[in-house]
């Protein structure tokens, strides 16, 4: 028999409410305190893969600067600006994957939450950047600064890439990556046992060893 929380309400197995069986019966756009929960986790998840894909980019841009300014500083300073942001950005993404957030936050995102959405954002906005800078490249040819307008162009697009793309690919792969975390992970099997309700949200991710709780 199920236990029941102070609420009133059924508590059950963690393995419960990821049963495949349980999957077909409940459409997938239907709401869920668990499905909540997995995708504030992966907007969190998201947010920091920006800033990992964000870093080498500030790197490549302080390669690209000399040829601008002629100051080589930029590449010291934008590169171990990029490397420093890249690090922070494993660590945080690698923490935020390890746990799941607080029951009291509720996060919302306004960007797309699909690689399919982020790829046609980046498109667009690629093309309509792309066609301003046509505009401008006659003139630097004739100048010889076309190399700089294309990098920089370039430099643009890859921007879009770390801010939209990734973490739009992040964010619409964000359940089926907590599944399968959930049954690869080492102690994942054991940890299954733990019960769990949508009033009671584990702060620790299944398979870490840990099963501390924290009252929604």
């Amino acid at each position: 028999m199920n236990r029941m929380t102070e609420a009133g309400q059924p508590v059950y197995p963690l393995n419960y409410w990821l049963s495949p069986d349980l999957t077909k019966v409940i459409p997938p756009q239907a709401p869920s305190r668990l499905r909540q929960l997995v995708d504030a986790q992966g907007t969190l998840a998201a947010a920091w893969s920006s800033a990992i894909s964000g870093g080498p980019v500030l790197a490549l841009t302080g390669g690209f600067a000399p040829a601008l300014s002629g100051n080589a500083a930029w590449v010291l300073v934008l590169g171990l600006i990029g490397a420093a942001l890249t690090v922070v950005g494993v660590l945080s993404w690698k923490r935020v994957r390890g746990r799941l957030p607080k029951a009291d936050r509720l996060l919302i995102t306004r960007g797309p939450g699909s690689a399919r959405g982020g790829t046609t954002m980046v498109a667009v906005l690629a093309g309509i950047i792309g066609a301003g800078f046509t505009t401008i490249l006659p003139s630097a040819v004739e100048r010889g600064t076309s190399v700089a307008v294309v990098g920089a162009y370039l430099l643009i697009v890859a921007l879009l890439v770390a801010c939209i793309l990734a973490p739009s690919t992040v964010l619409g792969r964000a359940r089926q990556s907590f599944r399968r975390r959930l049954h690869t992970a080492p102690g994942s099997a054991a940890q299954s046992n733990k019960t769990w309700s949508p009033g009671v949200t584990p702060t620790a991710m299944p398979g870490t060893g840990r099963s501390e709780c924290q009252r929604g």
